[in-house]
């Protein structure tokens, strides 16, 4: 996967780690804080964490290959 696409994959990844936190947050503000299982913001932070970490690692190794001269 050249550089382009895994800044690209990491645009997309960190799009989608925002559209899942709006989507709970909205979903909390309709339907209520207390209706909703404590379980799921847990999970849902562990998605979110986790897809942001694999996009900032598309971003570091694009970084990476940039100060080394390759382009």
């Amino acid at each position: 996967m050249n550089n382009l696409r895994k800044e690209k994959f990491g645009d997309l990844l960190l799009d989608i780690a925002k559209y899942i936190i709006t989507a709970v947050i909205l979903a909390t503000f309709f339907q209520g804080i207390g209706e909703w299982q404590w379980y799921t913001y847990i999970v849902t932070l562990f998605v979110v964490g986790f897809i942001i970490l694999v996009a900032l690692q598309l971003y570091g190794n694009n970084d990476n290959n940039r100060k080394k001269g390759n382009k």
